[in-house]
């Protein structure tokens, strides 16, 4: 079968499951309940079939699907803890979707892992060559780099044409890429053929990748003299400008983090010698990375000592670890003062499995950021080195997930702790829940009749472009609503009405011929008044004729607009 059939396939596949997953979150299916769930499918229809499309001719069928499954088992099981620590009990519809670090996360991985399947594949072994791994992995970014350009290119020229046949009032287009039916599928199959296209060419990506790396390797003599500067002045002016800054071990790992890749740009694949002046860069380059590991690692010590760890500093300290790894074996490819520097390659590959490795840890239970983070925190403030009045309750509640809620349970129910950190722990608390809920959390219904089904379900934003302002226990539970149903127009069929509290105002849902639920009126109530509730409850609540007639003028039926009186609560004073 065409490999370009092959990719097309696939692509309207990832196409079609990632438009039902939108829909499952977006219009109330079924699986929107189940984050625990979603999150994996997500993360997998959107990555894994990229990796197959890339993985084709490279490997065999069989092999092919056998990796395949195992990085889908291992995608699963990153979605699944991603979910899980955010706490699904609190979580609302929005924590549907993975998060940033499982996002990131996963893109890494497969960044990382991918390329060390297929160089080892193609040489049937488990350590592949050098050259292997540098032509995969620069294939593969350059592949989805021009194929996202590709993808970004196709949308410019859909929305010019659309624009265009908008001028002569032919609205179809417009609304046609504007729908996620066809945008979602479109995306993927344009993207498809960008990785094929490039797939196809390989001599364009291997002359592309060669002019790329030609003129970063120039760039390379300037960094170097730039931080050897900067560690030369060091000595005299002190680090204490340094430390002032408050961003300083951020700053030296990302000096560290393009020292890395432009060495390596001018590096390549270790098998031309580059020229003389590139060469000595290549050697000071490998020297200097140390001093600047050093650095940060000392930065991110002093920050840590002083206020404990954060989720960011976690972060930081993998990176400290992973350019420890680089720096230690750059230094001893420079010492040996060998031909080739084959110390570097050596460096890469066992730098690329610690990734991979650091990675696995922070993006499951083994080295959690959130739950470091909290662990940190609460020993500082057990151990007096925090005073309850500077403790930052609020960062266990917001950034310290499911571990910073359970944290703030305990210290709430403590009663050996002191009477402040227990109200300051009750007040995050409070807070917590004025989060947004999802509708099934933020509607209580009242009264005998249950919520009729399908009601819940239905997918309340779309319907909001349509009709306007609902309320927003329907959109983003920030507010809740008491609903009570029954029949309020006189028409026998069920309705339902939501009592908002701010604004107090009563809101009367329809359901149309097609089935689906539509706003129909709306009540001002007055404020503070429980009369009309409490009628509603009881099932007192009728419909009465309008004080005004509609008009029928020129085929139109013309509604009347009663002057504005606030209703009064019955009793109330006047």
């Amino acid at each position: 079968m065409n490999p370009f059939h092959i990719r097309a396939a696939i692509g309207l596949l990832q196409g079609i499951a990632l438009y039902a997953l939108y829909r499952a979150a977006d219009h109330g299916g079924w699986l929107s309940l189940h984050p625990l769930l979603f999150s994996p499918l997500l993360l997998a229809a959107a990555s894994l079939p990229l990796l197959c499309q890339t993985g084709l001719g490279a490997l065999r069928p069989s092999r092919l699907v056998a990796w395949l499954t195992g990085l889908a088992l291992a995608v699963a099981a990153i979605g699944v803890h991603d979910r899980w620590r955010v706490g699904v009990e609190q979580a609302a519809r929005a924590d549907l979707m993975p998060g940033a670090l499982a996002v990131l996360g996963v893109f890494l991985l497969l960044l990382i892992a991918w390329p060390l399947i297929l160089a080892g594949e193609g040489e049937r072994r488990w350590r592949a060559s050098y050259p292997a791994y540098f032509d995969t992995a620069w294939k593969l970014g350059l592949q989805l780099m021009f194929s996202g350009l590709f993808v970004g290119v196709f949308w410019l020229i859909l929305n010019l044409g659309a624009e265009l046949f908008a001028l002569v009032g032919m609205d179809g287009l417009r609304r046609l890429i504007g729908e996620a039916e066809f945008a979602i599928p479109a995306s993927t199959l344009a993207l498809s053929a960008g990785l094929h296209l490039s797939d196809a060419r390989p001599g364009i990506i291997q002359g592309l990748r060669s002019l790329l790396l030609t003129l970063l390797s120039w760039l390379l003599p300037l960094l170097v003299l730039l931080i050897g500067a900067f560690l030369a002045l060091l000595p005299f002016t002190g680090l204490d400008s340094l430390w002032k800054t408050g961003h300083a071990s951020a700053l030296l790992l990302g000096a560290s983090g393009l020292l890395i890749f432009l060495l390596n740009a001018a590096y390549q694949d270790g098998r031309e010698q580059p020229g003389r002046v590139i060469r000595l860069s290549l050697r000071a380059a490998c020297l200097l990375l140390a001093p600047l590991q050093a650095l940060a690692a000392y930065a991110l010590a002093l920050r840590v000592g002083q206020y404990g760890w954060s989720p960011d500093r976690v972060f930081a300290a993998c990176l400290v670890v992973l350019g420890a790894c680089y720096a230690a074996g750059y230094g001893w490819a420079a010492i040996q003062r060998r031909a080739g520097f084959a110390g570097v390659a050596s460096s890469n590959i066992y730098a690329a499995w610690l990734s991979l490795a650091l990675l696995a840890a922070v993006l499951t239970p083994l080295a959690d950021p959130a739950q470091i983070s909290v662990s940190s925190q609460l020993a500082r403030l057990q151990a007096g080195r925090m005073a309850a009045e500077r403790f930052d309750f609020d960062f266990l509640r917001d950034r310290g997930l499911r571990y910073g809620h359970a944290a703030l349970l305990r210290m709430r129910d403590d009663p050996a702790l002191s009477g402040a950190v227990r109200r300051k722990a009750s007040d995050a608390l409070s807070e917590d829940k004025a989060k947004p809920k999802p509708p099934a959390q933020a509607i209580h219904p009242r009264g005998p009749a249950p919520l009729p089904a399908g009601f819940l379900a239905q997918d309340w934003k779309q319907a909001a472009k349509r009709t306007g302002e609902l309320p927003s226990c329907l959109l983003d539970g920030r507010n809740e609503c008491e609903a009570y149903v029954g029949d309020y127009s006189g028409g026998g069929k069920q309705e339902v009405l939501l009592a908002e509290p701010l604004p107090a105002r009563l809101t009367l849902f329809q359901r149309n011929a097609q089935g689906l639920w539509t706003l129909a009126a709306a009540y001002d109530l007055p404020a503070g008044c429980p009369a009309p509730l409490e009628a509603l409850a009881a099932g007192g609540a009728h419909a009465l004729p309008p004080q005004l007639p509609d008009l029928e003028a020129g085929g139109l039926r013309l509604r009347p607009r009663y002057p504005y009186a606030p209703p009064t609560c019955p009793g109330a004073k006047k």
